[in-house]
């Protein structure tokens, strides 16, 4: 169990049958584990009770909704992700200090290793294995995102912003016999990490990362903090766009596309935007079933039947590519309340709830590596879920496994507070 937690996010460089493969190993040795232990008391934390009824109503709204038996066993499967948990739990538990350091270490250096090879493609347009950026021209020239090792895949910022931050946090427990050397290094992996984070051109990433610092610097209360380090991280987007054209068009001329002086035009930018055409569909199908949506996976089939997707059908934006349907609504909130109805967006959004209550009561306790630990995890899984960014499907593979990967480093620190 020690040595898959240990290699699980190196599983995501082999794609989701990796992944996959890595977390039914993890839950055959669990279920064994509390089979022949009895070991139940995890089971009476208040967080895995809500998780336990939250995917409960997924699996049951599958049924209701019967849309395919791939689908019902899809939904049964999503257990799987809360296992995974507790079995980093486990393992956090069970190791000495000196192995929980040589996770750290391991994640370190997979992380600089993806980070180097992001550059290097950066600057020769292919990596290390000779694959391509994305979002290029016809040519392969002029590419706007880079995903390293991931190929076509891409979800290098993601997988960065989130294994990356959980290591950076873990970083300051490790014990340097230089403060001065320690404190070098731990802001040289941090900015690392977001200038690899900003060439891949993956902006929720990046928005990760921020939210992330945010929620940190607020409940160590060192706000002012996060202020003067958004100002550096400002100018050093700035600085760089002036060297990178992938750069300064996946974010500043991004921005400065919105920046109209009549209000009417900005706001007709956001209702024809991509983004709204997905929620506007996803919307449309709450209102249309409000109680418990139409069912997991549904939007990509429901989403053709909406009145906004017809309508742009009948309009030239469609063959320009914008449209309503996607395989989901690109927001977490949208995705829970087209499929799952106010039932599940309430146990979504009671769940970002519990976490920031969580950490609003931890906050004000004696400051010691678990409280510290505890504010970090949380702090990356509020950002993550964070309802009012752009996002992927909760529950696609890439997404739920990376949230309770970390979610089980968040649990064990968490019950380590006296």
């Amino acid at each position: 169990l020690y040595i898959l937690i240990l290699v699980f996010p190196l599983s995501f460089l082999f794609r989701s049958g990796a992944i996959n493969l890595n977390i039914i190993l993890i839950n055959l040795i669990i279920l064994i584990h509390l089979i022949s232990k009895k070991n139940v008391n995890l089971f009476k934390d208040d967080f895995i009770k809500f998780l336990l009824l939250f995917f409960l109503y997924i699996f049951v709204n599958s049924i209701i909704h019967f849309i395919s038996i791939e689908t019902i066993l899809k939904s049964l499967g999503n257990f799987r992700y809360l296992l995974l948990s507790i079995g980093v739990y486990f393992v956090l538990n069970s190791i000495s200090k000196k192995n929980k350091n040589t996770f750290v270490l391991f994640q370190s250096i997979l992380i600089i290793l993806i980070g180097l090879d992001i550059i290097f493609q950066y600057t020769f347009n292919q990596n290390l294995l000779g694959f391509y950026p994305g979002m290029c021209d016809e040519n392969l020239m002029n590419c706007r995102r880079f995903s390293g090792v991931f190929n076509q895949e891409l979800i290098a910022g993601g997988f960065l912003s989130q294994v990356g931050l959980l290591n950076f946090f873990l970083l300051h427990f490790i014990k340097f016999k230089d403060k001065k050397f320690a404190f070098t290094a731990i802001t040289s992996f941090g900015l690392f990490l977001f200038i690899i984070i900003l060439i891949t051109g993956e902006r929720n990433a990046l928005l990760i990362y921020i939210l992330t610092l945010f929620f940190h610097f607020y409940f160590i209360r060192k706000l002012i903090l996060f202020i003067f380090l958004n100002f550096f991280l400002l100018l050093l987007i700035i600085s760089l766009s002036q060297f990178s054209d992938s750069i300064k068009s996946r974010y500043l001329l991004a921005i400065d596309g919105w920046n109209v002086t009549n209000e009417t035009k900005i706001s007709k930018k956001i209702i024809n935007s991509p983004w709204s055409y997905h929620y506007q569909a996803a919307f449309e199908l709450f209102l249309k079933n409000p109680i418990n949506g139409h069912g997991p996976r549904s939007f990509r089939f429901k989403c053709k039947e909406t009145k906004i997707e017809k309508k742009l059908i009948e309009q030239d934006d469609y063959y320009l590519g914008y449209r309503s349907c996607s395989t989901h609504p690109h927001n977490y909130m949208m995705e829970f309340l087209s499929e799952h109805g106010v039932i599940g967006f309430l146990f979504f959004i009671i769940l970002f709830f519990k976490l920031l209550f969580k950490l609003q009561r931890i906050k004000y306790k004696i400051y010691n590596e678990n409280i510290y630990l505890t504010i970090g995890t949380g702090s990356l899984l509020l950002a993550i879920i964070f309802p009012f960014k752009p996002s992927g499907s909760f529950f696609s593979t890439f997404n739920a496994s990376l949230f309770f990967y970390i979610f089980g480093y968040f649990l064990y620190y968490l019950r380590q507070i006296k």
